[in-house]
């Protein structure tokens, strides 16, 4: 068991975040061996694609100030522009906090977080697939979109309707060849944004649920703080009146195993509070940003949506975009309340294990960290608004209050 245990690396579920994120020039390759060459080439190619990215956000942000009149050009613009804002402040937490994000990859890696059960190992290989599936259908979704992107233009070209970008080009985009060049570009830019953007997403959300699987297997373990070896159990011996132990388990040649299990549990739930808190503190400037846009940009999609055609090409991409949106923010919520409600059963754990066979003592121990962790572990945008599905369905509704104010 202990073979099966050591041969799995916690670091699994996050390797194809990272990954992603280096193949688009978001963030650094981490855990490869690199020459410096290879390391310059990287670091080369993130400075190109971010400086493509910069300029992208600026032809938006050019462009808005020139339809500044148009309520309705304006409104194509920026459910775009804030999008691709709020991917700004992600990935400038990303690259501005390198070293804490080392140090949170530091501590996944690390001997606390490590499974030291089969059972540590099964939940550690669950979360990982999970998350994995949960980026593949991210990514899935962007290409589709993307796709759709590329051909309601072309489309609406061919029909003879008018086709206005939302980013600002100074030269005119009517002729063919300038047409195929900026909507190329527009497609590439976007596409590779929303690729980083939702990765990032789904690299931060895997934070939270690998504090959640850590307190799982906290959980485990305090359940199963009493288990021994059979050889080095003995029958628990009680008199008849009044009803007591004779002797308690912690006070014979076990006293220094439970004693070191109980270490370890406090180690190891530190360690988890310690984690959650930095995942907070690194993102927390970018999940401000992050959570009031989604609000204005779900309430100008549905702007948008309202008029155009249902069965055209441009309303189905915009549906897409819209629930990518709409699921962008509902994972953090629901992480967050995953991790909240697992926290919240901590103590449930320590109740649950065999304390009866523990001495006064012993359970005064055990009643110290019971206090310790009575407070759930919330995980919080600017360290007052919680990560919970009431707060998804509070940014759902003042998303609809803009959208009120705006169709009036």
């Amino acid at each position: 068991m202990a073979d099966i245990a050591t041969d799995y690396n916690t670091f699994e579920g996050f390797r194809p975040h990272f990954n992603a994120l280096a193949r688009v020039g978001y963030f650094k390759i981490v855990l490869k061996p690199l020459s410096p060459t290879k390391r310059s080439l990287h670091n080369a190619y993130r400075f190109i694609c971010s400086a493509f990215i910069l300029t992208y956000n600026l032809q938006h942000v050019i462009r808005v100030i020139k339809v500044r009149h148009s309520i309705n050009l304006i409104v194509d613009t920026l459910f775009i522009l804030l999008t691709t804002l709020n991917t700004l402040g992600k990935q400038a937490a990303f690259n501005l906090r390198t070293h804490r994000i080392d140090n949170l990859i530091t501590i996944i890696n690390g001997p606390i977080f490590a499974a030291s059960k089969e059972y540590h190992v099964e939940v550690l290989k669950q979360n990982a697939l999970m998350m994995s599936r949960l980026l593949a259908l991210y990514h899935g979704a962007i290409f589709s979109c993307a796709s759709m992107w590329t051909i309601f233009p072309i489309v609406n070209r061919l029909l003879g309707t008018e086709v206005q970008f939302t980013g600002y080009f100074p030269f005119e985009t009517t002729s063919t060849m300038a047409f195929s060049l900026a909507l190329a570009y527009m497609t590439i830019l976007i596409t590779i944004q929303a690729y980083g953007n939702v990765t990032m997403d789904c690299t931060i959300v895997a934070f939270y649920a690998q504090a959640k699987i850590q307190i799982q297997m906290l959980r485990y373990n305090l359940e199963h703080l009493l288990e021994c070896d059979e050889t080095k159990r003995k029958s628990i011996q009680l008199t008849k009146r009044p009803i007591q132990y004779t002797f308690y388990i912690d006070e014979d040649q076990e006293k220094g195993e439970i004693q070191d299990r109980l270490k370890k549990c406090v180690l190891h739930y530190n360690q988890i509070l310690r984690f959650a808190k930095e995942v907070e503190s690194i993102f927390g400037e970018a999940m401000v940003i992050q959570f009031f846009v989604m609000a204005w940009v779900i309430c100008m999609t549905m702007y948008k949506i309202v008029g155009l055609s249902i069965v055209s090409a441009e309303f189905v991409s915009m549906a897409m975009y819209l629930g990518c949106m709409l699921a962008q923010l509902f994972i953090y919520c629901y992480f967050g309340t995953q991790l909240k409600v697992e926290s919240e059963s901590v103590n449930q754990s320590i109740y649950c294990s065999d304390w009866l066979r523990l001495s006064p003592r012993f359970r005064r121990q055990l009643l110290v960290m019971m206090q310790c962790c009575e407070r759930p572990l919330t995980p919080r945008t600017a360290y007052v608004i919680p990560m919970s599905l009431d707060t998804y369905i509070s940014v759902l509704r003042a998303s609809y209050t803009l959208f009120t104010f705006l169709n009036r």
